[in-house]
C-alpha cells in the first residue's frame, strides 16, 4: 500500500508522512482485496472500523425490502467509505458497497483513528468537513428525488455527465425502473431537449432547447 495517495486525501490533508504513517500502519488494523463484483460491506451491518478505500472503484447502493435497488455514487481511490456512519449512535453502513474493479482496503480502528483526530487538529477539522460536505450530498440526492420530475432528474444526469449509454445504469442511479426511464427519454426527444443516436443519448444545446428545459424545470 501507497502512503502518498493517503495523504491527498481530505481528511489527511496538511499532516505529513511521519505523522500518518503510525496510524496506518497500527497493528489492530488490517488490508483486504477484493474482487470485482465482491461486496464490501453489506447494508444494514454493523460498522465496526474506518474503511478507506486505497485502490480501486466501488458502487454504492440501497435496496429496498422488495429488492428494488438505488445506486447512491461510484467511487474512486482514495476515499473513506460512508465516514459520517462509523461514529453515529446507530453505526450501520447505510448501503451496500460492491467492488467495479479490484480494490485494497484498509481497515482501521475507529478508536485509534479518534484518537488521530485529537492529536492532529488539522485532520479533525478536515474530517468535519468531509463529514458536512457529505450530509450536503445526500440532502442534494434527497431533493432531486424527491421534488423534481423524472424528466428534469434525466436532464440534470445529462448535464453532469454528458450522455446516457447504458440506460439500465441510469435508470439504477435514479431509481426507477428500465421502462418508465426509456418512455422519459421518448417524451423528451419528442420535445426536442435530447438527441438519441442508436445507444447514445445527448443532451440539445440550442436556445430553443434551453428555453424548453427551463420550463421543464419550474
Amino acid at each position: 500500500m501507497e502512503i502518498y495517495p493517503l495523504l491527498k486525501m481530505p481528511p489527511f490533508q496538511g499532516t505529513t508522512e511521519d505523522e500518518l504513517l503510525p496510524l496506518i500502519l497500527a497493528p489492530e488494523h488490517a488490508c483486504r482485496l477484493y474482487k470485482p463484483s465482491d461486496f464490501i460491506a453489506m447494508q444494514g451491518e454493523v460498522y465496526r472500523s474506518l474503511f478507506i478505500l486505497c485502490s480501486g472503484k466501488v458502487r454504492t447502493q440501497m435496496v429496498n425490502a422488495e429488492g428494488k435497488q438505488l445506486t447512491i455514487e461510484t467511487l474512486k481511490a482514495p476515499q473513506l467509505l460512508a465516514p459520517a456512519f462509523v461514529f453515529s449512535s446507530e453505526n450501520r453502513f447505510p448501503v451496500n458497497i460492491e467492488a467495479i474493479e479490484e480494490c485494497e482496503i484498509l481497515v482501521v480502528n475507529k478508536n485509534a483513528f479518534l484518537d488521530f483526530l485529537h492529536q492532529y487538529p488539522v485532520a479533525m477539522h478536515n474530517f468535519l468537513r468531509l463529514v458536512s460536505d457529505r450530509t450536503l450530498f445526500l440532502s442534494k440526492k434527497l431533493n432531486s428525488f424527491a421534488l423534481q420530475s423524472l424528466k428534469s432528474r434525466l436532464l440534470n444526469y445529462l448535464r453532469m455527465h454528458g450522455s446516457i449509454l447504458n440506460q439500465q445504469e441510469v435508470a439504477q442511479i435514479l431509481g426507477v425502473a428500465r421502462p418508465s426511464l426509456a418512455r422519459a427519454l421518448s417524451e423528451l426527444a419528442g420535445e426536442g431537449c435530447i438527441r438519441m443516436e442508436g445507444k447514445e443519448i445527448q443532451i440539445i444545446k440550442t436556445e430553443q432547447a434551453r428555453y424548453k428545459l427551463l420550463r421543464l424545470n419550474k
